[in-house]
């Protein structure tokens, strides 16, 4: 049975990375002269990346046709905050299948304090939450110390295979990468899973929107777009990533941002920015 899931997944995989379009299950079937051409988008978006110092990533995803491309996006980059997002999306299914109580308690110890972003870090250890709150504050937050319990709880070992299981390919047991590609199967197999009226189905999609970092790909974006997204920030490398599901009027879509060895979050940020409406517009111009 193993074998027959590994080979299944590898597969899968292989024609994630041809980029067959039509791989992702499009919320409506086009017809073949409807779907739309990426071709100047891309050639434009490798052009200005190309200008910009460091490393950036990118994948897209048409959530209409299914068609998607990337840049850099096998490149493996840090994934600092962005790996919340499969971290949860596993403790929801695990929530589904019954193998976990979302009102269960865990209890706040020393360990589990961390620096960085979230609120937790400034109470005193000893207190108890449940799951379900952590799960939010890992997500709207932010939480480090919520993360680390709730890393604990669930095996950081079982993460990481179910991490695999979607056919992720950077994806390393002892350190926290990422690539553009995997955050977007991620975001992708989060959309799938609210859809399925399971127990928390939509409490992770719920908290992306109501996540409290919108500096990035929601931020040039008119007033009134709803953007469900988790950022992750790595200042050793420089490094600042975002991955949205950005519901455009006609034409949503899942963007992944990522980036390393800039010239500082200043530098940075306007780049993703500059990168986040230009796609929005070339969605808006495509009907």
């Amino acid at each position: 049975m193993k074998s027959v899931r590994r080979m299944l997944t590898a597969i899968i995989t292989l024609l994630l990375f041809m980029s067959v379009p039509g791989l992702y299950m499009p919320l409506k079937k086009p017809a073949p002269s409807e779907l739309p051409n990426y071709g100047p988008l891309k050639k434009e978006i490798s052009a200005y990346l190309g200008e910009q110092p460091g490393t950036y990533g990118l994948y897209f995803i048409d959530l209409n046709s299914g068609q998607q491309f990337g840049h850099n996006a096998l490149t493996p980059f840090h994934a600092a905050s962005t790996f919340k997002l499969p971290l949860n999306l596993y403790l929801y299914r695990e929530a589904a299948e019954g193998r976990l109580d979302l009102n269960e308690e865990l209890l706040y110890a020393e360990k589990h304090l961390e620096g960085g972003t979230g609120i937790l870090k400034e109470q005193k250890p000893g207190s108890r939450y449940t799951v379900a709150q952590l799960s939010e504050l890992s997500i709207i937050q932010s939480d480090n110390v919520a993360t680390n319990m709730l890393l604990e709880r669930l095996d950081r070992r079982k993460v990481k295979e179910f991490m695999r299981s979607l056919g992720a390919r950077v994806v390393d047991d002892n350190a926290n990468i990422t690539c553009p590609f995997d955050l977007g199967i991620y975001m992708y197999a989060m959309l799938d899973f609210s859809r399925s009226r399971t127990t928390g189905s939509t409490m992770l999609l719920n908290h992306l929107f109501n996540s409290r970092y919108k500096d990035r790909i929601p931020a040039p974006l008119p007033d009134g777009i709803r953007v469900a997204n988790k950022i992750g920030t790595w200042p050793p490398e420089h490094t600042y990533n975002d991955v949205a599901y950005v519901v455009h009027p006609r034409r949503p879509y899942i963007l992944v941002l990522t980036s390393k060895d800039t010239p500082g979050y200043g530098d940075t940020i306007p780049v993703m920015q500059y990168l986040s409406k230009m796609i929005y517009d070339y969605q808006t111009a495509l009907d």
